[in-house]
This record gives structure tokens, sequence and C-alpha cells, in this order.
């Protein structure tokens, strides 16, 4: 089987993943897709036009994108990290908060990109990995070589085969193929070039070991496989398994199924059409036509010579008059379900101006809609764990830390909080009567939120002020 060959997944979900994709691309993106998203009514073929492509061109310039769907995502990436994350890490590992992919991402700047890729496509790879070292003898000798495990986000696109095996009751990732790109400067042009990375348990017969390959074209085109090398961990042994994770919305596993955002990208290129043709039915009909309903053979040779002309300064000899096409609202009611359509899909930002709604009605729409963004945080928090742990295991003697020392958490309380005057007042009283510290109140003043203090915590204050050793 050829190195390109793809799983049936990647086969059956391809084209979906493309195409939402160029549908958060926005508009300039849709249109240069052309015939794609917006097909060629077969009508639009004249004598003078036999192909139809001079009326295509203006019917592809004057349709409307509005880039809902590009606006909408952009809006929940705000929702998720309108709060940073909580990342509990040891100093061996500070760096991540600078550069954690390698390219100069810190870890939150990853965890936003996996977000919006899981938004996108449904799913995305984690994957982290060292450079290919001996092991260190000493800290001062690691800091030296400049090696640090990096954690990478891989788009689902570039995951394009996968497979497990079962060792005892565990199912276990035993094969990844990544493609990548290596750009390659050679004096002021740059030459981008494909490579496989292929991620393997190997069996040694007394069990398996992680391997990496990479596979490059040569002169001739073909592809040729490099050497094999074995990552080791911190104390030089090799891994059993792959430090590789799918992360997906639903949980990470290596199933795949519908992007959060796919009946909104659907809707929105609905959207795209219909306001092609809402526009060029406005352009054609829109304009009252000059009429001769009485013309004689000899006026209409005039008319077909020299044109008609409306104005004072010159006409025909004959009875003319202004015909108007009558309103036709149904395209642009049909449009404007769509737009609305697209509303109840999720999309916030164009909510602006909509009728008045209850608390409780409110309450619900933003419980259902983010009910999916809290999920892909949670697994995107829970995958971002798993890799510091494999981050750890390469960097440091020690890797197993609690949770509470190693860990890394998106909040998932989207909805901005409602300052209540009588709550206040309640508070306020608490606070005067010694049940709380004052300083419970004026955060919630200033905030609308309570401390994050434990209650342990609390009360350490509440005795620290009774015994006047803390000043509030």
């Amino acid at each position: 089987m050829s190195i390109t060959a793809t799983h049936a997944d990647y086969d059956k979900h391809i084209t979906t993943w493309n195409k939402l994709d160029d549908v958060c691309g926005g508009q300039e993106v849709i249109k240069e897709k052309r015939e794609t998203y917006l097909p060629k009514p077969s009508l639009f073929t004249s004598k003078n036009d036999p192909d139809g492509k001079a009326r295509y061109e203006e019917y592809l310039q004057r349709a409307i994108f509005p880039g809902v769907t590009g606006r909408t995502l952009a809006s929940h990436i705000g929702l998720a990290f309108g709060k940073s994350p909580v990342f509990n890490r040891p100093d061996e590992l500070e760096y991540l908060e600078r550069n954690a992919d390698g390219a100069g991402r810190s870890i939150y700047q990853c965890a936003q990109r996996a977000t919006r890729l899981i938004n996108r496509n449904y799913r995305c790879g984690i994957y982290v990995d060292f450079p290919n070292v001996a092991p260190s003898r000493s800290k001062a000798e690691e800091r030296t070589k400049g090696a640090f495990p990096m954690i990478h986000i891989i788009r689902a696109g570039a995951i394009k085969d996968w497979d497990y095996i079962i060792v005892g009751n565990q199912k276990k990732l035993s094969f990844v193929k990544l493609l990548e790109t290596v750009k390659v400067r050679n004096g002021f042009s740059v030459e981008s070039k494909d490579q496989y990375r292929i991620l393997e348990l190997s069996d040694t017969g007394s069990g398996y070991i992680y391997t990496v390959q990479i596979f490059t074209k040569n002169e001739k085109g073909e592809w040729v496989e490099g050497g094999k090398y074995i990552p080791t961990d911190y104390h030089g042994n090799p891994w059993d398994y792959i430090p590789f994770s799918f992360c997906g919305a639903m949980d990470n596993s290596d199933e795949v199924g519908t992007a959060p955002l796919y009946e909104l990208a659907s809707m929105e290129l609905s959207y795209y059409c219909s306001t092609a043709d809402v526009e060029e039915s406005a352009f054609i009909v829109g304009q009252p036509t000059l009429c001769f309903p009485s013309i004689t053979p000899e006026q209409y040779a005039m008319v077909k010579e020299s044109g008609a002309s409306v104005g004072s300064r010159s006409g025909i000899p004959t009875d003319a008059k202004m015909v108007q096409a009558e309103k036709n609202g149904l395209a642009y009611e049909r449009m404007n379900d769509k737009w609305n359509q697209m509303k109840e899909l999720g999309a916030r930002l164009i909510e602006v101006g909509s009728a008045n709604k209850t608390a409780t009605q409110a309450d619900n729409e933003s419980s259902v809609q983010h009910s999916v963004l809290s999920l892909v945080v949670a697994n995107v928090s829970e995958a971002f764990t798993n890799a510091l742990r494999w981050c750890a295991k390469f960097a440091m003697p020690e890797h197993d830390f609690k949770m509470d020392e190693l860990s890394f958490a998106i909040a998932q309380d989207f909805n901005k909080p409602k300052y209540d005057p009588t709550r206040s007042k309640l508070i306020y009283e608490a606070c005067l009567a010694g049940e709380l510290p004052m300083y419970v109140w004026y955060h919630y003043e200033q905030t609308g939120t309570f401390p994050e203090d434990k209650w342990e915590d609390i009360v350490k204050k509440i005795e620290k002020r009774e015994d006047g050793t803390e000043d509030e």
C-alpha cells in the first residue's frame, strides 16, 4: 500500500472539513471557490455570452457572504477564554507559558487553536515530541542542548491515517500518519515541501516501543523513507505508547462526528446563494423599463438604429409608457427566514436589535448554545493535562503529579454574572455581623461575583479579624 493511502473516515469527512474551513475563512475565500459554493444557473448563456462567464461574474460580485460562522467561532473562543485557564505546573515546565509548540505560541494560545479546530472540524490531534538527543546527565547539560518537549496541535485534515491494537484488555493507539509541510528558503524564494511523519508502536517480541519515521520525496518525486528513531523519556527508556491523542467535540476518541458549526455553516452557504438570486432579480427587473405598445415598423427601425432616450432633450414620435415589475417578496422572505435560522443556530453576533426576551428565555437559549462549547473545552482541558504529563515524562525524572500540581483547566462558566442589589445588601449585612470578611462584599460590588477563596480560608480571615491581627 502507498504511503499516501488514507483512512476510510478521513476520506468520508475531508470534504466537509475543507468546506467548514472555507466558510470560517470568510467571503474572500468563499468567492475564490466560485461555482463550488455558488453554482452558475443554466440560463445564463446567451448569444453574446455563450458560456455565461460574463453574467456569472456579475452574479458572483453581487452575492453577499456575511461571515456569520467565522464571527460566531471567534465569539465562542472569546467566551471560552474570557477567564484565563488555570495552569498548574512545576518550574521545569514554565517555558510552556511562552512557547509551547516551538512556533512561539503559549500553551494558552495552543488551547485556543485546539478549541477553534474542534468547533470547525469536530476534532484535532495533540502530539508531544522531543528532539532526538541523548539523555542529559545534568540540568545544566540539558539547558545547553535547548531541548524541550513541545505540544503540537494537528488539524484534522493533516491526520491522514491511524490504527489501534489491543494489548491485554486495553485499546492502544498503534499507528498515526501525519502530513507536514516544511518550508525551505533558497535565496529570495521559499519552497514548500510535503513530508509524512509516521508514529508507530513497533513489536519487539517482548513488548511494544514507540518509534518515529519521516518520509520525504527525492528529486524524482518518489517517496523515500528515512531511518526510524526511538524517542526516550528523561531516564533514557523507550516509550510503550504514542504521546498522541485525539481531542473531539464529544469525547477524545478517534470517532468522527458532526462539527458543532456544521449546521450554521450549511445555512450560511444557502443564505449566500439566496442573496445572489435576490440581487440578480433586483438588478434585472428593479428598474422601470420603457415600453412601446403600438410601435410601427418604421419607428422600430429608428429605435433599433439610434436607441430610445428618456427625458426632455430627446424622444421618438410614438406613444410610450414606463412599466415596472410588481414586487415579489418570496425570495427576499426566504432569505430572511434563513437569517433567522442562523440566529437560532447560535449566531450570537447577529442578534442585536432582536425582540426583548424574558430572563428565563435568555437563560435557556444561553444554556443550549453553550452546552456544546462547554463539552469542547472540557475535552481540551483533559487532553492538555495528559499532554503536560507527557512533557513531564520527557523533561523530568518524576512525572507522577497530582491534579493541583500539574493540570490545565479552561473555565466553563460562560455567562457573565449579573449584579443583584438585594444580594449585595445581604452580603454587606453578613459582613457587618462578622459572618463574612468585608472584602467579600467589596469583591461582589466590583465584579458581581463571589471571591474564589475556599471556605477554610474565609474562616481564617474571620478569625484574624476577631483577633485584631488582620486589617480589612
